[in-house]
């Protein structure tokens, strides 16, 4: 009998995406710095689960962990669902660490960077 190379759930750890990639096997311009606060600890969730690499720190660059214009849009969605904030593509793009993503996001209420709070009351 066979054994199938490939298929559901071979080659990840669940499911729900792929294994994940150790960092030291991804060439990026930044040290690694930890998640430090609540907000900066849930992106780096995020991050470390769409992109499939391990530890994500958060001066990490976005495109340099493997992600591209469609998942990033993806991910904005998840961290609008995260946050209750609305952060612009060109934020992200523009600045594409999680701790520049945070700092947007906690610049929310000033109306600063591209980003403004979901209200259903508006």
């Amino acid at each position: 009998m066979a054994t199938p190379t490939a298929g559901p759930g071979m080659g990840r750890s669940s499911d729900n995406g792929p294994a994940p990639r150790a960092r030291s096997g991804v060439e990026l311009s930044a040290q690694f710095r930890a998640p430090a606060s609540e907000l900066e600890q849930s992106l780096a969730s995020l991050w470390r689960a769409r992109l499939a690499v391990d530890p994500v720190g958060v001066d990490d660059d976005l495109f340099e962990l493997g992600g591209h214009s469609l998942l990033a849009a993806e991910m904005l969605v998840e961290v609008e669902e995260l946050t209750g904030v609305t952060v612009s593509a060109t934020t992200l793009f523009l600045n594409p660490t999680i701790a520049d993503l945070a700092r947007a996001i906690e610049n929310a209420g000033l109306g600063e960077g591209g980003v403004s709070t979901c209200d259903s009351r508006a």
